[in-house]
C-alpha cells in the first residue's frame, strides 16, 4: 500500500496565474522606472561636473 500525500495537492488556477501575471508586470514597470530615474540622475550629474 502506498502512503497518502499528507498536503493536498495544490492547483493553480487560472485566476491566480493571472494575479502572479499582473504582479509581475508591475514589478517589471517599477524596476524600469528606477533603473531610468538612476540612469538620468547619473548622467545630470555627470553634465554637472559634480
Amino acid at each position: 500500500m502506498k502512503p497518502m500525500r499528507r498536503d493536498p495537492p495544490r492547483r493553480v488556477t487560472p485566476e491566480l496565474l493571472a494575479f502572479h501575471v499582473k504582479q509581475a508586470h508591475a514589478l517589471r514597470a517599477e524596476a524600469y522606472r528606477d533603473m531610468m530615474r538612476a540612469l538620468w540622475d547619473w548622467l545630470m550629474k555627470a553634465l554637472r561636473g559634480q
